[in-house]
């Protein structure tokens, strides 16, 4: 392991929007830059439960040798006030680009860059790696992400929000435990105590266009050309889990240079607060690891 900074907060001013969040790293050169995104009604603080050094990803990615920036993503944090109209998926996928563009130019940092995001921090990873500009990325992991929403109380839950307003308030703290843990046992009591935290009120912009992916997902999946690493929770709630999804997921990926899907044993929605949480970040930093390999190795591939 390398020796890493400590974790510290960061804005990232991209002269159209000003993005809050939390960056870490290696004392000396980094093999790459990870963005990490986290899901709706959350903020940056996601990446960084710290019970032990091990488990964040934050101070995990940095002492193997990354810059993490985990940021609150447009319409959190520093720019929760941002124009709400701007605030829809798309948008947010051209906000990011920008803020990995002026991060690096900041940093004098030219290297290779991944993308890790949880649930609608997943969908926008995915986007992402769509786009035009994803010519700039190595390689993105995601886990959490709503490929279909089930007929289920919770698939309706999640669907019933109001969308009043600029801000979906967040879930009370039964519904959170409800649609967004894993049993009894797969959590310690410090670990939801710490997710209470981190709670914030959802862009309704973001919210509605989350709500279409699942239509969206057979054009835009087959449109990515970097590695992807697909990863559902085994004790999701909220949207469709299970081989048979991931089996769906994997054959829509057909452009891909590299493909993994996974179902995550042990964990619930939030999997970066179960107790799997090392384990799954362990598993995102090889994957990245591995993409950095076979581009400097292209017989690997």
């Amino acid at each position: 392991m390398m020796d890493a900074q400590p974790v510290r907060e960061v804005v990232i001013d991209t002269g159209e929007i000003a993005l809050s969040g939390l960056v870490a790293g290696p004392a000396g050169p980094a093999k790459g830059l990870i963005l990490a995104l986290h899901g709706g009604s959350y903020s940056a603080g996601y990446w960084n439960y710290r019970a032990a050094r091990g488990e964040s990803l934050m101070a995990l990615g940095a002492d193997l040798g990354f810059h993490v920036l985990a940021l609150d993503r447009p319409g959190y944090g520093s720019s929760h006030d941002f124009a709400p109209a701007r605030l829809g998926l798309d948008a947010q996928v051209g906000f990011l680009f920008d803020a990995i563009d002026a991060w690096g130019r900041a940093n004098g940092f030219a290297g290779p860059v991944f993308v890790i995001g949880h649930s609608i921090g997943g969908i926008l990873t995915l986007l992402m790696a769509a786009h035009a500009r994803s010519t700039g990325l190595a390689g993105i992991d995601v886990l959490g992400v709503p490929f279909r929403f089930p007929s289920t109380e919770a698939g309706d839950e999640v669907n019933s929000w109001s969308t009043t307003g600029t801000h979906v308030p967040p879930p009370d703290t039964e519904a959170r435990k409800w649609l967004l843990f894993g049993p009894e046992g797969t959590y310690d009591p410090e670990a939801f105590a710490y997710d209470s935290t981190l709670p914030r009120p959802m862009p309704v912009a973001e919210y509605v266009d989350a709500l279409k992916m699942p239509g969206a997902w057979a054009q835009v999946l087959p449109a990515i050309r970097i590695p992807v690493q697909f990863t559902l929770a085994e004790f999701e709630v909220m949207q469709a889990t299970g081989r048979d999804t991931l089996a769906e997921v994997e054959a829509l990926l057909t452009g891909s240079s590299n493909v993994r899907v996974a179902l995550q044993t042990g964990s619930g929605h939030n999997a970066s607060t179960h107790h799997i949480a090392r384990a799954y970040h362990l598993r995102a930093l090889a994957f990245f690891e591995e993409c950095l390999a076979q581009a400097a190795n292209p017989q690997l591939a």
